[in-house]
């Protein structure tokens, strides 16, 4: 019997997409892929900012925060591929940020931390 590892993930950010949509957020991409890594999704918020959202989600805080999970390189990757999704879609003079959304499985709490890290 094998065991879907990913399966949290997609839950967790299934959870994601249907809180930013139920506040008014339009997803544009979900797994977005580049060299760099994944974007888990990109959507338009209702001010019309792109914004880039990263889902951590677990049953346990065993580990920590989710939020603690996301380490500068995983910051660092993010903005990389932020800068190559722009590129591609030939963004421009666009407001955009960084947020990141946990979600605790076990309970189902949500968090959404808006702007959560800057591209500097």
């Amino acid at each position: 019997m094998s065991i879907d590892k990913k399966r949290p993930g997609r839950q967790g950010e299934n959870m994601a997409v249907k809180y930013l949509t139920e506040r008014g957020y339009k997803i544009s991409h979900r797994n977005w892929y580049c060299r760099w890594g994944e974007l888990d999704i990109i959507a338009i918020s209702p001010d019309d900012v792109l914004v880039f959202v990263e889902v951590k989600s677990g049953r346990s805080k065993k580990f920590g925060e989710p939020v603690e999970w996301i380490t500068h390189t995983k910051r660092e990757h993010l903005l990389e591929s932020a800068r190559q999704f722009i590129l591609e879609n030939q963004i421009d003079d666009v407001p955009l940020r960084f947020d990141v959304i946990t979600i605790d499985l076990a309970s189902g709490k949500i968090k959404h931390f808006i702007n959560a890290f800057g591209a500097d």
